[in-house]
C-alpha cells in the first residue's frame, strides 16, 4: 500500500477511510505541467472574451493603466455604490504604505433605488464634504473615484454605459446611458465642484 501524503492524513481514520481521503485528494492535485495547461487555457478564454461578446468567459476591459506602488501620498476621495449601501470616503496615503480612512455609510432608500439614485448620491457626497469640512476653493474641484457595482460597458477611465440594473435597483431612464455623466449632472445640480 502506498504511503499517504502527510498533508491529508486523518488522525484516527481506518485504513479504508484514509484510502478514500487519499483518492479524493489525488483528484485535486495538479502537476506543474497540468497547471501550466490550465493557465494557458484560462488566458486564451480571457483574451477571447475581451475580443468579442458572447464568449464562454465574459470580459469587460479595464481602463486602469497602472497599479499603486505604495509610495503615493495625499488624500483620495471615492464613492462606493453597492446593493443596499452607499459609502463616501476619503483615503489618505502617507507614501510608506500607511493608510487612514474616513467614511460615511448611507442606506439606499426605496426611492433612491427606483427613482432618484444619482441625486441621492450627490446629496450624500454633499453631506460627507460638509461633515468633514471639505469644500473646494479656487478653481480645483474635488476629484472622486466611483465604484459602481452594476454591469457597465466602460468606454474610458471615467465613463461607462449601464448595461442593466441588478441587486434590486431599477431607476428608469438610465440603461444605455453613461452613469458617470448622470452622477456628474446630479453633482452640478447641487453646485458641487466635484469631478468624477
Amino acid at each position: 500500500m502506498a504511503q499517504s501524503d502527510p498533508r491529508y492524513v486523518i488522525e484516527g481514520a481506518t485504513a479504508e477511510q484514509q484510502q478514500a481521503v487519499d483518492l479524493l485528494a489525488k483528484q485535486f492535485l495538479l502537476t506543474d505541467e497540468r497547471l501550466a495547461q490550465v493557465i494557458k487555457e484560462f488566458r486564451r478564454r480571457m483574451e477571447e472574451g475581451l475580443a468579442a461578446d458572447g464568449r464562454v468567459l465574459k470580459m469587460i476591459p479595464s481602463y486602469v493603466t497602472r497599479r499603486p506602488t505604495g509610495t503615493e501620498t495625499g488624500s483620495y476621495f471615492a464613492i462606493d455604490l453597492g446593493g443596499t449601501n452607499l459609502r463616501v470616503l476619503r483615503v489618505t496615503l502617507d507614501g510608506k504604505g500607511g493608510v487612514a480612512t474616513e467614511y460615511q455609510k448611507f442606506v439606499l432608500s426605496e426611492e433612491a433605488k427606483s427613482r432618484t439614485l444619482f441625486d441621492f448620491i450627490a446629496q450624500c457626497v454633499e453631506t460627507f464634504l460638509d461633515d468633514h469640512n471639505i469644500r473646494p476653493t479656487g478653481q480645483q474641484p474635488v476629484h472622486m473615484g466611483l465604484t459602481f457595482s452594476y454591469p457597465v460597458q466602460q468606454t474610458s477611465i471615467n465613463s461607462g454605459t449601464l448595461v442593466q440594473w441588478t441587486k434590486g435597483l431599477n431607476v428608469p431612464g438610465c440603461v444605455g446611458r453613461d452613469v458617470v455623466r448622470l452622477l456628474q449632472d446630479a453633482l452640478l445640480r447641487l453646485g458641487l465642484r466635484v469631478k468624477v
